[in-house]
């Protein structure tokens, strides 16, 4: 594939992680584009929607981030619907209570930036703004400097919708 059509930060599964898929006070992340290159971008802060949605501002580098709260922690994550997964960094996952160590990483997962591996867990409780969601597969890898808000969340939406300025997530 033209490495020129890979979306930034795209995770594709292989294997058994395909079908498992489908079944600090910084305002700054570093976000690393298709071709590898690191760029700084300004986490948006979510504010609630008509009906409980969440809206989302897009940050200084083209992105949209969000505070989630993973496991009852706060977690600053990218919003990409390119990721099949949600994917938390080892220090995140940490953040959280997993024990990183304890982690298997056997999964072999295809990024813009190579082939690594993850390991595969389920989090107890993933919440957006008045959006939670319980039971929520994931990721967790060493390769990555932020975490990731992918599809097994997403997925549970009714909408994601984009505008020039703002990602709206409807529950």
């Amino acid at each position: 594939m033209n490495s020129m059509l890979k979306p930034a930060l795209v995770f594709i599964a292989f294997g058994t992680l395909v079908s498992w898929c489908a079944s600090s006070t910084s305002n700054t992340v570093d976000v690393a584009d298709s071709r590898g290159a690191k760029t700084r971008s300004h986490a948006a802060r979510h504010k609630s929607a008509p009906g409980g949605d969440v809206a989302l501002q897009r940050g200084w580098g083209g992105h949209f981030s969000v505070e989630a709260d993973v496991n009852g922690t706060s977690v600053r994550m990218v919003v990409d619907t390119g990721a099949s997964a949600v994917v938390l960094t080892e220090d995140d996952a940490e953040s959280i209570g997993l024990k990183t160590d304890g982690l298997s990483y056997d999964a072999s997962i295809e990024t813009a930036n190579g082939s690594t591996s993850a390991a595969l867990v389920v989090l107890d409780e993933v919440r957006v703004g008045s959006i939670v969601r319980n039971n929520v597969r994931a990721l967790v890898t060493r390769d990555l400097s932020v975490s990731l808000l992918g599809m097994t969340f997403l997925n549970t939406l009714s909408e994601v919708s984009m505008g020039s300025d703002e990602l709206v997530l409807k529950d």
